[in-house]
């Protein structure tokens, strides 16, 4: 009987053991903070996703195999002062709520970049730090704040 027991109560702790998860640290984030910036790269796979429309960049110019240039119908979120002349647009936030783009532009503007809040068809708020008609000029943008953006990329009106 105390075998059985024995037994049993080995089988429920070894049960136990192997059913539990590693725990994952969970970082805080600072009000404001780029969240971007401060989350790691990820990749997922066998995700079934609509493919979102993107721009190829002129045949004569190399790019990094991460840069990411899109297509898309936006514009100047209102109550915003400026200006979208230009072609290209290096978006370095982007984010379904207006409040934390409008968060991470103060702080781009506080660092005296003229960052500009767009909104696409979707609701996506993109916070963009700089804007071009040349696309060399953007792409040389986005390699010069790689460092504090990685996921950085281009945008052009459709």
């Amino acid at each position: 009987m105390k075998t059985i027991r024995l037994i049993l109560a080995l089988a429920v702790v070894m049960l136990a053991t192997s059913a539990c998860k590693t725990k994952q640290k969970i970082a805080e984030i600072p009000a404001g903070a780029n969240i971007q910036a401060a989350a790691p790269k990820t990749t997922v796979t066998n995700t079934i996703a609509a493919p979102s429309p993107t721009y190829q960049a002129p045949e004569n110019v190399k790019t990094a195999e991460n840069e990411v240039t899109r297509n898309e119908n936006f514009s100047l979120v209102d109550g915003e002062a400026g200006s979208l002349n230009y072609k290209y647009h290096v978006v370095v936030g982007s984010f379904g709520k207006q409040t934390n783009a409008k968060g991470l532009q103060t702080t781009l503007k506080a660092e005296g970049n003229k960052a500009l809040i767009v909104v696409n068809e979707k609701g996506m708020y993109r916070v963009l730090i700089s804007s071009f008609n040349d696309y060399n000029q953007a792409h040389a943008r986005i390699k010069e704040i790689s460092n504090r953006f990685p996921d950085a990329w281009v945008l052009v009106q459709k």
